[in-house]
């Protein structure tokens, strides 16, 4: 399996000041040459289409899927994408992913599709544990920059900055001229039963995890705060509202390293939000003991490789952790 990385760095030329949306009908080169995907397109509602057909999400939304690049398809070929993956489970989702979200901008992009949302619609809002646990400092910040339309030019010089100045891609071409720069990532081999191995490539082995830090005080205020402004969005509405925590690569790989078929939660920080959920939202849902088997099942990988990012076989565990949501409807997962 190929990595198909899609360069964060230009994404803050079409993203919409709220972060809810990209500019309609935007057509991004893929500046990643080994790539065959040439070209990133936004369909007319602000999401990612089909480049070919222009073909996007539906007009009217029954089942929804709201989330960050994890939901987006970063690294994948719009064919990979959870929409057309979910339609081949009869499921016509409207999905709509932006790179780069947190939790307090989903409520931005759930607000700004809201007319479009069926009355008795599922929607699902994904967590990924990995980098969305953040502080409101970094919203405020958002928010006073697009005050006033004089910053917004600058505001978009200083997110190219930090976007390029963060992306491996073009580092690594600057230092092209100078050096060779050495892979940073190393083949390992989980093996996950007696005859049975997941090959991945990381940054470092996965089994020297054993277990990442704990809520900062300012993090948890953020969650409590997203959980109650969601509250308060769909007070009236009549939707099935449900928040799913994605796992953290680390977490997930060192399980997979570990030769036991039973998931053992070393992540303190996903562990803690379920309950702060339970506590202040109805419907809270766990997708790391369902990819944990389904991974196990398959003897495959739901990554990407040499990538944070779900794999087709990925997106697939999450569309049917979805459907099945459909199907349980009180029943919660584990």
């Amino acid at each position: 399996m190929r990595t198909i990385r899609q360069p964060p760095q230009y994404a803050f030329q079409i993203i919409s000041l709220d972060r809810s949306h990209y500019t309609q009908r935007a057509r991004v080169p893929n500046r990643n040459y080994a790539s065959p995907v040439k070209e990133l397109y936004i369909g007319q509602d602000g999401f990612r289409a089909d480049p070919e057909t222009g073909r996007g999400n539906p007009p009217r939304c029954h089942d929804v899927l709201i989330g960050d690049s994890m939901i987006y398809g970063a690294g994948l070929p719009y064919p990979s994408t959870l929409g057309p993956v979910l339609e081949t489970m009869n499921i016509n989702a409207c999905v709509f992913g932006v790179a780069g979200n947190s939790p307090v901008d989903y409520l931005a992009t759930l607000n700004y599709v809201a007319h479009r949302i069926d009355d008795g619609a599922h929607i699902a809002i994904y967590v990924y544990a990995y980098n969305d646990f953040v502080t409101l400092r970094k919203y405020l910040e958002r928010s006073i920059r697009g005050l006033s339309p004089a910053l917004v030019r600058l505001t978009g010089l200083i997110g190219y900055y930090d976007d390029w100045r963060r992306t491996t891609f073009v580092q690594g071409s600057l230092r092209a001229a100078t050096t060779t720069p050495k892979d940073p990532f190393s083949s390992y081999r989980l093996k996950i039963d007696g005859s049975r191995e997941i090959e991945i490539y990381w940054d470092h082995d996965p089994a020297d995890y054993h277990g990442g830090r704990r809520f900062k005080r300012e993090e948890r205020a953020t969650f409590e705060f997203f959980l109650k402004r969601l509250r308060a969005l769909v007070a009236d509405r009549p939707w099935r509202v449900t928040v799913v925590f994605i796992p953290d690569n680390e977490e997930m790989l060192a399980n997979l390293s570990h030769p036991s078929s039973t998931f053992q939660d070393l992540d303190p920080r996903r562990v803690e939000a379920l309950k702060i959920c339970a506590t202040l939202w109805s419907d809270c849902r766990d997708l790391t003991h369902y990819m944990f088997d389904r991974a196990i099942a398959e003897g495959q990988s739901p990554y990407l490789l040499k990538d944070r990012h779900f794999s087709l076989f990925g997106n697939r565990v999450l569309a049917e952790h979805y459907k099945s949501m459909g199907e349980n409807r009180f029943v919660q997962s584990r």
